[in-house]
């Protein structure tokens, strides 16, 4: 009971790290960068002292079998292929350092210049139970051209796994409410761990939004090399690829909000369907959903995200 109660401390801690940078850096806008930048960094810090905290008595169990059975049996299969799921989902899914719906792209392009910076957190409070934080960056760097990296593996139960990915979209095709949009991933892992990377990914898709309702559909095509999304019905190392599609609707009577939803196709670590609002307000973004994992419920996860433009 101790234990939880520390780490709800420093899940409120988090926050209040968050919230304050927001705070300072609209009190001091010449100092919104440094703020901002200091508020994620300190919920990332403390958010990864909660979900320690939280598990310490779990690793305690996890420890004592092997002091006290002497022929040290290997766990099942099962209890492998589980855990090995879970952590991969909660590596992969916050995957993409560029403007998204949740998870897929999005078929907005940041202006240059223009900066936007986001932290996100992927969690799942019951059994089997994970969480995981990302932080990433995009900047546009050319006209309807951006690029972005994300810093993710802040992953618990088990010890970080660091990772950086990389990311570039371009949109080609504009005209009118009709976009063309491709892009690219590459994945490497800052331990040097093979099942980090590295590794890479392209995708491409249209997206139109209906000028009557505002409502904007995209529909497109992924492939990824191996080692990127760790297919099930695949070997270990295989490549793969599927399909994309997004829905976003504005909601009239609430000016700010959106009802979205994105899905990446396939039985794979980026393979889930994510639904949930969107509500914009100034330069701040807030983004809640629940992530339903294709054929495997033991994935699914809540996803809270709050970014910023610059």
């Amino acid at each position: 009971m101790v234990t939880n109660r520390k780490a709800v401390g420093w899940c409120l801690l988090a926050v209040g790290c968050l919230a304050a940078g927001g705070a300072i850096g609209v009190l001091f806008p010449r100092a919104v960068l440094a703020a901002v930048g200091a508020g994620f960094a300190g919920y990332v810090f403390c958010g990864r002292c909660a979900m320690a905290r939280w598990r310490v008595d779990e690793r305690v169990f996890e420890i004592r079998p092997r002091i006290e059975d002497h022929r040290r049996r290997p766990p099942s299969p099962p209890a492998i292929a589980l855990a090995t799921g879970v952590v991969l989902a909660a590596l992969a899914l916050p995957l993409t350092a560029q403007q998204t719906i949740f998870n897929v792209p999005s078929a907005d392009v940041l202006e240059p210049g223009k900066v936007y910076a986001e932290v996100d957190e992927l969690f799942r409070p019951t059994s089997p139970r994970f969480s995981s934080t990302t932080v990433r960056g995009v900047v546009g760097v050319l006209p309807r051209v951006e690029a972005g990296i994300n810093f993710g593996g802040l992953v618990s139960p088990g010890p970080a796994v660091p990772t950086a990915q990389v990311a570039v979209k371009l949109q080609p095709v504009r005209a009118g409410d009709f976009a063309v949009s491709a892009g690219g991933y590459g994945l490497f892992g800052l331990r040097g761990g093979t099942d980090s990377g590295p590794a890479g990914m392209g995708y491409g898709f249209v997206s139109y939004r209906i000028p009557t309702v505002r409502t904007r559909i995209e529909v497109g095509a992924w492939y990824a090399s191996a080692g990127f999304v760790h297919p099930v019905d695949r070997p270990l190392g295989s490549s793969s690829g599927g399909a994309l599609a997004t829905f976003e609707q504005p909601v009239a009577a609430v000016p700010g909000l959106t009802v979205a939803a994105d899905w990446w196709s396939g039985e794979n670590a980026i393979g889930y369907l994510t639904p949930g609002v969107v509500y914009t307000a100034g330069s701040w973004t807030a983004y809640a959903a629940y992530s339903i994992k294709n054929g495997d419920s033991s994935g699914n996860a809540g996803l809270l995200e709050l970014g910023y433009s610059f």
